[in-house]
């Protein structure tokens, strides 16, 4: 039997890791041993609680930042020094990243309606993302999402997927070609699409929460990402 937090899919081992202040990380839990057990993703996954600065180890191979309520969370991180060693971890080319809603507040460099006085990013993405971009708590909802091929072809799902956004942001601009959008939400009552997925190199943002739905295609994407990346990293060591 494998380990508490482990799923094991074969020989290898792909070590997640989840940063654990805010959010759904116990539905990233769910999701990814769901994603794992799909039969789309080759290794075994163990799954790490990131809560201090000491969890963040050199050996995972992947990290999901969860949604909630993005002051607060790089607050957290601040004041339990966490800042510096996510952000070496994350700079690390073979290491994937994965922020949702929340998380990809965080990990954007540029940032429109913070709260006064500002707020502290990671500042990874080469993004300008708006909070709170659609209203306010009770303008939750959910809608189908335009979504790149890249991430539809990672299973044999062909449905459209819905996004669940919670107080969610958006991609206003990017400013690097090396950001690839992988999912737009098209507004008919103001005739525009709206970014809310990309993808730049080894870093992953959604504005939205695939780990509030049935829908696992996200994380099996995730994994695949987190898999290829360790596979060259192993090939050039």
């Amino acid at each position: 039997m494998p380990p508490s937090g482990t799923v094991d899919c074969s020989c290898d081992v792909t070590r997640i890791g989840i940063l654990e202040v805010q959010g759904a990380f116990l539905e990233h839990k769910v999701a990814l041993q769901k994603a794992c057990s799909s039969g789309y993703t080759k290794n075994t996954v163990e799954i790490m609680s990131i809560r201090n600065a000491s969890d963040i180890k050199p050996e995972m191979d992947g990290l999901i930042i969860p949604g909630g309520e993005s002051t607060t969370i790089s607050l957290f991180l601040r004041r339990n020094k966490m800042e510096e060693p996510l952000r070496d971890w994350i700079h690390k080319k073979h290491h994937v990243t994965w922020g949702t809603c929340a998380g990809m507040i965080l990990l954007s460099k540029q940032m429109e309606h913070q709260k006064e006085g500002g707020q502290p990013t990671l500042g990874i993405l080469d993004t300008d993302v708006s909070r709170n971009f659609f209203g306010r708590q009770v303008a939750s909802f959910e809608s189908t999402i335009e979504v790149h091929d890249d991430v539809m072809s990672c299973s044999s799902q062909k449905e459209p997927f819905n996004g669940v956004f919670i107080r969610a942001p958006a991609v206003l601009e990017v400013y690097n070609p090396e950001v690839t959008v992988l999912g737009k939400l098209h507004r008919p009552e103001k005739n525009d699409d709206v970014i809310v997925a990309i993808r730049q190199e080894n870093v992953l943002a959604t504005a939205f929460h695939p780990e509030l739905t049935a829908d696992i295609r996200w994380h099996v994407y995730f994994l695949q990402m987190v898999e290829n990346y360790k596979r060259r990293s192993n090939n050039t060591s």
